[in-house]
């Protein structure tokens, strides 16, 4: 059964629709927010890169340092802080091909040695700009 949902102005997957792994994503970062509206906001979580799944049940950390550092291999997750409203899948499909291609590109995004607990991606600067940072890695690759 396909899913029906609404993309946001731009979303590259229009015709093709989203990953499982992002729709786990949009899930779990939505849930929370239901549960707890504006205290989510505080809090971090992370999924792993390859099926969007949580390692560790949706735990939620109180900064991206401590979600790192509570992993078995912290470059094989995304780290998202949680904002009000949640994710929608078009946004964590962005975040989830951006992350694996800026590991991909030899970039690290996660540090857990920096109290920050590394560089993170700019939350919701468009699908656009998103696909635009994704094209420029590739080409970087490239090069």
């Amino acid at each position: 059964m396909a899913l029906i949902l609404q993309h946001v102005a731009g979303c590259p997957n229009r015709a093709t629709g989203h990953s499982d792994a992002a729709k786990r994503i949009s899930d779990a970062c939505t849930l929370h927010w239901v549960a707890l509206h504006w205290d989510c906001t505080r809090y971090w979580v992370a999924f792993k890169l390859e099926d969007g799944r949580s390692p560790d049940n949706n735990t939620l950390y109180d900064n991206k340092r401590d979600a790192i550092r509570h992993q078995m291999d912290e470059f094989l997750c995304l780290y998202i802080k949680l904002h009000p409203g949640g994710i929608n899948v078009c946004e964590a499909e962005a975040a989830l091909k951006f992350h694996r291609q800026a590991y991909l590109n030899g970039y690290r995004l996660a540090d857990p040695d920096k109290r920050s607990g590394g560089p993170d991606l700019i939350p919701r600067i468009g699908t656009d700009k998103h696909s635009n940072q994704i094209r420029a890695l590739k080409r970087a690759r490239r090069q």
